[in-house]
């Protein structure tokens, strides 16, 4: 057996039933039905070859594979001999997050991977063995569930400012990593102030800036392509600029898209060879990255009404846009030519639509008519705020499925990353959690509650977790349990207003933004209880905070005109608990 997997195995806690002793955890509910572990259960599988052991255990979920070693004996070693608690963890990410996850490992040398785990323990001979299986198919998940492991057994974080990103005293509303980590994107939405900057990390580990990309009007959006390559802006100048990155570590601009009013959005295509722009003028734009690297048109897309969003399906090949005439849907030919394969008119004045990950839903927002019969009857509908789940009928149309009503204006709607859960936010500071149910119907699971404006609401990486920022100066995380149940597992309090709070790839721990001057790290441990460990300190309000996708350093924006690059490491300084249950 690997050293080290087996301590992974007996803290698998954190991936499973917080809290619960093991002795006294007999049953689980697994793949929908509740599992009960037997002595004749024993008998049945005692005779057979380890590797069916192998074959059964990798079709179950986590919680029932963590019950099966609990309670199981002729399973426990091959549970453990087999890594299957890392392996049935990592299968509750999306494919696509696992490819990002594996995307990042792949960048990074032996060094570069010890000197990662190393920020988190002095076990020499658990590094060393897990970097000998480095060329495993399995190295992936049981290098991230070790991490994530060891990254819990911290008491508390150190942080180490790796460098800072300044913007002159101009207020920075947002700043990202790329995915590989290598460089930051910042922009500021002050006005004469519209600029975004590329900076990036040189061989010294200092932080530059790599390009400064300036607009005449405000930069509503700034973002990487997948693959680090590229970046576009979206601008009120009525422009999308698109850079790319270059063998001599520069930044160049590759292609202006113009429209006639301003542009709301522009986005890439999951494999970042086609952009999508979407504009006040009624069109949104797809453009291509050619093989000697220019940027071309490839089509435009018509409204009656100002296009809000545009978004790719997680497999590139659609495009869906959202309008006040009706929501459309445009697939890419085999020539590579994009036709119109679908629409949703009923849906009206949408202001944001999306394809779920495996493409059997569309989640829009938008107004709502007049006695909808979709609406759940838990609101009043004396409000035209609502979002609308629609599944794909045989022939190809949309059928509504869903309608969620807010007595404010929502914010944010977006679906879990297996599609059986939806959240929805208003702004008044209510939360609704809807499930699906085995018939396909639609469900409310939850109803949370703030006592200030709401600011964010999002999922983990693995649909298990959900958390809240609000202007109540809390951050609320709940967390699903057995049965469908979501239960708030705890509540974090600043001495000011939160502005977000976000999920680390890992979905295990949190960060988030304040105008307490703040940022907190909070990370689950292993009994399953969320602390804070740590507290980024700026000269004014964070308006920003977000994770690398290592979920090693953390990247703050501020209005002090600042963004700072800090690494976390383990530190065995006591954390400061949360309030579990609290307001």
């Amino acid at each position: 057996m690997t050293p080290g997997i087996k301590q992974i195995n007996d803290n698998s806690n954190i991936v499973d039933s917080p809290g619960q002793p093991q002795s006294e955890q007999t049953t689980a509910t697994g793949m929908g039905r509740e599992i009960t572990a037997s002595y004749q259960c024993e008998s049945l599988l005692k005779e057979l070859p380890k590797e069916v052991k192998y074959k059964v255990i990798d079709y179950l979920d986590l919680p029932t594979v963590t019950l099966l070693k609990r309670t199981c004996s002729e399973l426990c070693d091959v549970i453990e001999e087999g890594d299957v608690l890392a392996k049935a963890w990592y299968k509750r990410f999306s494919s696509a997050h696992q490819a990002q996850l594996e995307a990042v490992i792949s960048t990074k040398d032996k060094n570069q991977l010890r000197e990662w785990m190393g920020r988190f323990t002095n076990d020499k001979a658990l590094i060393k063995s897990l970097l000998e299986r480095r060329e495993s198919d399995q190295f992936p998940a049981i290098f991230y569930f070790t991490i994530s492991r060891l990254m819990s057994e911290c008491k508390a974080f150190e942080l180490v400012e790796q460098g800072e990103i300044s913007h002159g005293g101009i207020g920075i509303e947002s700043a990202t990593f790329s995915a590989d980590g290598r460089h930051v994107v910042t922009k500021t939405i002050t006005v004469g102030h519209n600029i975004a900057k590329i900076s990036g990390q040189d061989i010294s580990g200092s932080w530059d800036v790599k390009a400064n990309i300036v607009h005449t009007g405000l930069i509503n959006s700034a973002t990487f392509s997948p693959d680090c390559n590229h970046l576009v802006t979206a601008s009120d100048d009525h422009t999308a600029r698109i850079y790319g990155y270059s063998a001599d570590g520069s930044w160049k601009e590759k292609v202006t898209i113009t429209h006639d009013h301003m542009v709301s959005s522009a986005t890439f295509s999951p494999d970042s060879t086609l952009v999508v722009t979407a504009s006040y003028d009624r069109t949104a734009k797809i453009y291509g990255l050619e093989a000697n690297g220019s940027w071309v048109p490839k089509a435009r897309i018509s409204h009656e009404g100002s296009i809000l969003s545009a978004t790719f399906s997680a497999d590139g090949r659609y495009v869906i846009t959202g309008s006040a005439d009706k929501v459309k849907i445009h697939g890419q030919e085999d020539d590579g030519s994009w036709l119109e394969t679908g629409s949703i008119p009923n849906d009206s004045h949408v202001t944001f639509a999306a394809f779920s990950i495996d493409g059997t839903h569309v989640l829009t927002i938008g107004k709502m008519l007049d006695n909808d019969p979709l609406m759940l009857p838990f609101s009043s509908l004396d409000f035209d705020c609502t979002v609308k789940i629609y599944n794909q009928k045989a022939d190809g149309s949309w059928e509504p499925k869903l309608g969620i009503h807010h007595f404010s204006w929502v914010i944010s709607a977006s679906l879990s990353p297996d599609s059986s859960h939806t959240v929805t936010a208003s702004i008044g500071g209510t939360v609704k959690i809807c499930g699906q149910k085995a018939d396909g119907s639609w469900e409310l699971k939850a109803i949370i509650r703030h006592k200030g404006l709401l600011t964010s609401a999002t999922f983990s990486a693995d649909g298990r977790y959900l958390v809240t920022a609000s202007q109540d100066k809390t951050v609320k995380i709940y967390g699903l349990k057995a049965g469908g149940i979501w239960i708030e597992e705890a509540s974090i309090a600043h001495d000011g207003e939160v502005n977000s709070a976000v999920f680390s790839a890992d979905g295990r721990h949190v960060v988030t933004a304040s105008k307490d001057k703040t940022a907190k790290i909070i990370g689950q441990q292993i009994d399953g209880s969320w602390v804070v460990k740590a507290s980024i300190s700026h000269q004014d309000e964070v308006n920003s905070a977000t994770f690398s996708a290592d979920c090693c350093h953390v990247l703050t924006a501020s209005e002090d005109g600042t963004a700072k690059i800090i690494e976390i490491r383990g530190s065995l300084v006591s954390p400061e608990p949360a309030q579990a249950g609290s307001d």
